[in-house]
């Protein structure tokens, strides 16, 4: 798929990622409550990390296995992200984050929902996602958007330097397929 993909909802611009938005993705996950709650953030989250994901980014675009949007709003730049992961047998891990300023705000679910809708358009049709237990905000979220809560499972966050249970929910997959991939 091309990696000059826009999408443009009532509130933001979800596009490709650019070397040019590692400052403002390193000031945002930056924060321990953002990288908490992220499974492959680490904390202390530096400039060098952005730089790697937003390589792997624009690779794996190229490569058709995963597909990061930037959310872009107003003036205020880069404030979140959402992305597509290919797991095998066409099954996508919708994964997101929003810089802590915007939270509570629908933002996430305005993002995940476009870009979900995105995923449909270009074929896809077999979803799983998941959020540590102590993260209810992205549950509903996953909820709006119609996943069904399939079961928890241990999930080692980075930023948490261990495991932590992790719901994981599916949405077109199975429950199987949903647990078997945690990851987000």
């Amino acid at each position: 798929m091309a990696q000059t993909e826009t999408i443009q909802t009532d509130r933001l611009v979800l596009r490709v990622p650019t070397e040019a938005d590692a400052d403002e993705i390193t000031l945002r996950i930056g924060v321990k409550a953002v990288a908490w709650h992220l499974g492959r953030a680490p904390f202390p989250y530096a400039r060098s990390d952005a730089d790697s994901f937003i390589a792997n980014a624009i690779e794996n675009w190229a490569n058709d296995k995963a597909y990061v949007f930037v959310a872009e709003y107003a003036d205020e730049g880069v404030i979140g992200c959402v992305g597509l992961d290919l797991h095998g047998d066409d099954i996508w891990e919708i994964g997101y984050w929003i810089g802590q300023p915007w939270w509570g705000k629908g933002f996430v679910s305005e993002a995940a929902s476009a870009v979900m809708d995105w995923g449909k358009a270009k074929g896809m049709s077999k979803f799983v996602s998941g959020h540590f237990v102590d993260n209810p905000a992205s549950g509903r979220v996953l909820e709006k958007l119609g996943f069904v809560s399939v079961g928890i499972v241990d999930h080692i966050g980075a930023a948490r330097g261990g495991p932590s249970p992790a719901q994981r929910y599916a949405l077109g997959a199975s429950p199987q397929d949903a647990l078997r991939t945690a990851s987000h």
